[in-house]
């Protein structure tokens, strides 16, 4: 889009004494090549353009969107929401700012590089390897998706007229095996996702992370089952680190803030957690799966350290929560189109690492489980409560891992599980993930390394621990 037609819409939706102004230009390619049962499932490409317009005047807000990019249009659905508000003109557009992008996480191997028959073959070395784990192995899905991404932002505040684009390109490999005996079924999933082109494909050693789900599934169906009971919980790295995400991370949410509906809410500067623990949200971990050189309000992304060594430092704040909170943007306000409102959502969020290996952390408790990944949960935001499934449990007895069982329930209180992490591991990665809220279904990452968490309480059809 011309900035010169920027101008006339944005110039039309301050007639009526908006104080904040921004379009949001989109266009995204998604493509999909799925393996499942024994053949090619969906080969596909969808399209997404539009724009959204977006106005503030103190603590109203108001949006509007459409898929007509011609500026007739545009200028039309500025006027309608202009009409939102009655008083004289406070802001006009200036000359446009060019922000200067980073442009950190830009792919080395374009997906246009590969044909769809190379993908395909590359998905059937996978899909191949998973059935001859078992005959157990009833169906395998396999499959790569990829996104391509523009976006141009521009914006008028009374620092200026600003315009900011980005280009974001992400790829994510899943593999997800289904096991079936006497009538039960297991599932197991492999599913790595960064910010980065096709050379995903080459840095990912795909057969063994697909062997390895089919391995799991197999095993589960005579795996005995999980006990109950409050008891030690060791929980894995990588997407270990959804139960923060859920249970503390969406509460220190400049929208969970801002209402004062966060148990964290007025808290800055308290200890909050374990003196272990330091949870960091950073949009600009390198090609990271939530990476952006920009949030989708055009602000830089940033290093937010939340909580460090315990103490709450820092919210994740968006522009309008930030007006009631008195707090400046962090960079975290995302969408999953020019279709939602943008707010605050997080991008990279993970606990860092600590002094302890993964052994250590498993020699040093007696009994327990050890829940190595997970398959999703829930979360109140008004209480924090969560309740969680891990896909890969394994109970510990004397210090060592005994076997294998099947999917515990884990539940609590966020606020209250923090103080009790009593080790942290030396293994902090990352993984990827989509996170669905207000504003639509987003790429986020999440991590920790091996931790401990010394009483939880779990849920299984076990006996109790």
């Amino acid at each position: 889009m011309k900035n010169s037609t920027a101008k006339r819409v944005l110039d039309a939706a301050l007639a009526t004494g908006a104080d904040f102004a921004e379009l949001y230009v989109q266009q995204r390619t998604s493509s999909v090549v799925e393996l499942n049962y024994h053949r090619v499932d969906n080969v596909s490409t969808r399209l997404v353009s539009g724009a959204g317009v977006r106005l503030m005047r103190g603590l109203r807000q108001v949006y509007g969107y459409t898929s007509d990019l011609e500026e007739s249009s545009l200028v039309s659905l500025a006027e309608k929401l202009a009409a939102s508000f009655d008083g004289e003109r406070m802001l006009g557009v200036g000359k446009w700012e060019e922000v200067k992008n980073p442009d950190a996480h830009s792919p080395k191997k374009a997906h246009s590089s590969i044909s769809t028959a190379e993908k395909i073959e590359y998905l059937k070395a996978a899909e191949s390897a998973m059935y001859a784990v078992s005959p157990l192995i009833v169906n395998c899905d396999c499959a790569i998706l990829s996104t391509d991404e523009d976006v141009k932002i521009f914006t008028v505040t009374a620092d200026g007229s600003r315009v900011v684009r980005d280009t974001r390109v992400r790829t994510r490999l899943s593999a997800q095996a289904i096991a079936a005996k006497n009538g039960a079924f297991e599932v197991g999933h492999f599913g790595p996702g960064l910010a980065m082109g096709a050379e995903l494909l080459d840095a990912v050693d795909f057969v063994k992370g697909a062997v390895k789900a089919a391995e799991t599934a197999v095993a589960l169906l005579d795996a005995p089952e999980c006990p109950s009971g409050n008891m030690p919980v060791i929980i894995g790295n990588k997407f270990g680190g959804v139960l923060f995400h859920e249970a503390c991370g969406h509460p220190l949410e400049g929208t969970a803030i801002s209402h004062n509906t966060s148990p964290f809410a007025g808290k800055l500067g308290q200890k909050v957690a374990s003196e272990l623990v330091t949870a960091i949200d950073d949009g600009t971990f390198d090609h990271g799966w939530g990476s952006e050189n920009f949030d989708d309000e055009g602000v830089p992304s940033t290093r937010n350290v939340l909580i460090e060594k315990g103490v709450l430092k820092s919210y994740m704040v968006d522009t309008f929560e930030g007006r009631r909170m008195n707090m400046k943007p962090t960079g975290a306000c995302r969408r999953e189109s020019y279709k939602y409102v943008p707010t605050t959502r997080m991008t990279n969020t993970f606990i860092a690492g600590g002094d302890s290996t993964p052994e250590e952390i498993i020699a040093a408790t007696k009994s327990g489980i050890y829940c190595v990944s997970f398959n999703g949960g829930s979360v109140d935001p008004t209480t924090d409560k969560f309740n969680f499934t891990s896909s890969e449990t394994y109970l510990i007895k004397d210090g060592k891992i005994d076997k294998l069982v099947k999917a515990a329930t884990l539940t609590g209180f966020g606020y209250e599980i923090l103080p009790k992490i009593d080790m942290v591991g030396n293994d902090c990665e990352l993984s990827a993930g989509m996170c669905g809220a207000s504003s639509g279904s987003i790429a986020a990452a999440v991590g920790q390394p091996t931790l401990r968490v010394s009483e939880m309480t779990v849920g299984g059809k076990g006996e109790t621990l």
